[in-house]
């Protein structure tokens, strides 16, 4: 969707941009979807994995059993995929089996956004379960939250216009799409209230985390 989440995807790609990189890593993409955005801000010999072929996928499997050697990756990239794996525990200990001494481990996760992409949306996880799963395998680097109470508007509205569908009877789903359309500059304005996120000091409703670890 045009203009989604502007302002909190140009924090997380900003912070991509800060990570130290090179060309010469091989880097894996840890279900890179369609349309990843975040690209444009890695370097390296780029792998993209995920459980559907997209034009982006270059190997289609589950993030449960990651065909590749051990200790082969330099970083491995996970954003917005991570809550739909079946065991992300499991996930995090082959993980680390695939990266290399020190290699880097990016999440970027949603924590308040409405439960989507059923039955496949699993789970949400707050700063201190991230710390829980990846402390015994990796080392945290950086836990930033990024939104807060002033991104809540556009979340709720974001929900709200891909939700029409489901709220309406079916013989009037086919308004949905001027329904969408009429929330459509609410969303988008709604978006603005974003930069008064860092008033918010209590980070206790963040949209999404972003994590770097290494690999102990």
């Amino acid at each position: 969707m045009i203009l989604e989440f502007f302002i909190i995807k140009d924090r997380i790609a900003r912070l991509f941009s800060l990570i130290p990189q090179n060309g010469n890593e091989n880097v894996l993409d840890l279900g890179c979807g369609n349309a990843p955005y975040y690209h444009m801000h890695i370097k390296g010999k780029l792998v993209c994995f995920d459980v559907i072929k997209t034009k982006k996928v270059d190997i289609v499997g589950d993030a449960g059993y990651l065909p590749f050697k051990a200790n082969f990756f330099d970083k491995v990239v996970s954003v917005n995929s991570f809550y739909y794996f079946k065991n992300p525990f499991n996930v995090i200990g082959d993980v680390s089996r695939i990266l290399k001494k020190n290699g880097k481990l990016i999440l970027v996760v949603p924590f308040f956004y409405p439960i989507h992409d059923i039955p496949v949306d699993k789970y949400r996880f707050t700063e201190y379960g991230l710390r829980n799963i990846l402390e015994k395998k990796f080392k945290i680097e950086k836990l930033q939250a990024i939104g807060g109470i002033f991104t809540l508007p556009s979340v709720i509205c974001h929900s709200a216009m891909k939700g029409v569908p489901h709220w309406l009877p079916e013989r009037m789903r086919k308004l949905s799409k001027i329904a969408a359309y009429a929330l459509f500059p609410l969303y988008v304005l709604s978006q603005f209230l974003s930069i008064f996120d860092f008033i918010d000091k209590t980070k206790r409703v963040p949209t999404y985390y972003f994590v770097i670890a290494s690999k102990k």
